[in-house]
């Protein structure tokens, strides 16, 4: 009897993730700058994919406020905002300090290992003054405490803001005194975890992101007359961005997407 069983395939990234995805590291690391006109056919060609992707990407990073209406002209980059930042801090000063307490309540030896690590990546980081790496470890160490909570809807709800903050944190961590200060409060933070001094890692957490949000909204010059309203949806690990690509042509499917 012949054997009629096929092999298991392992889902992977949809064009649309793939697009979102590389759209949106164009916009926060700045190769697509405020207020920059977004032209769908061009992006598509840059990303080697058909249009329609784009668009549905597009669509996505509209809903999470990080492209805008240009009226006729389609889209285009949307501006840092000091409002909407600020409120993203308030945010923070509620949900990092619950996180860090939950952390040190819950996270296992695995967990503290993991947090040990990104400590360490984070000192590299800020001795070999590559912002791009200070940004991305800092992100991790956030995200790492956030799961280390054991609140799903913590890293879920943070994920989608901490991209919105990554947009700002390259003009504050260019300046040589932050960098270490950043790393000396994640150390006191990550210690109180460790400790399992859920109180301390409460208020060190706070006191870290009300000290990050001083800076962070002063480096941002105030407009007021931009619209400075949050998006009202997230991405849902990209729920409804499209059916999955089933057969991609093979050069397509195996190229990075660049911006």
């Amino acid at each position: 009897m012949p054997n009629t069983s096929l092999e298991s395939l392992s889902p992977g990234p949809t064009l649309i993730e793939r697009a979102y995805e590389a759209i949106l590291a164009a916009i926060c690391d700045g190769r697509l700058e405020p207020g920059q006109r977004v032209n769908q056919d061009e992006l598509a060609a840059r990303l080697h994919i058909s249009r329609q992707p784009v668009g549905q990407a597009l669509s996505i990073l509209k809903s999470q406020g990080f492209v805008r209406d240009n009226g006729r002209r389609g889209l285009l980059v949307a501006p840092l905002e000091r409002e909407m930042i600020r409120s993203i801090y308030q945010l923070r000063e509620a949900l990092d300090a619950m996180a860090a307490s939950l952390a040190a309540e819950r996270c296992s030896p695995v967990d503290l290992t993991e947090g040990r690590r990104i400590l360490a990546e984070g000192r590299k980081a800020v001795e070999s003054s590559s912002v791009d790496e200070m940004i991305a470890t800092d992100m991790r160490f956030h995200m790492w405490i956030y799961s280390a909570s054991g609140n799903p809807l913590l890293v879920e709800t943070m994920n989608h803001y901490w991209n919105h903050l990554r947009r700002a944190m390259g003009e504050i961590l260019r300046h040589r005194p932050s960098r270490r200060k950043v790393w000396m409060e994640h150390e006191s933070v990550l210690r109180a975890i460790i400790e399992q001094d859920a109180k301390a890692a409460a208020a060190l957490a706070l006191a870290h992101a009300k000290d990050a949000a001083l800076s962070m909204v002063e480096s941002i010059p105030a407009k007021t007359s931009e619209s400075t309203a949050l998006p009202r949806t997230r991405r849902a690990a990209g729920a409804s961005a499209g059916k999955r690509a089933a057969s991609l042509p093979p050069a397509v499917a195996r190229r990075k997407l660049v911006v």
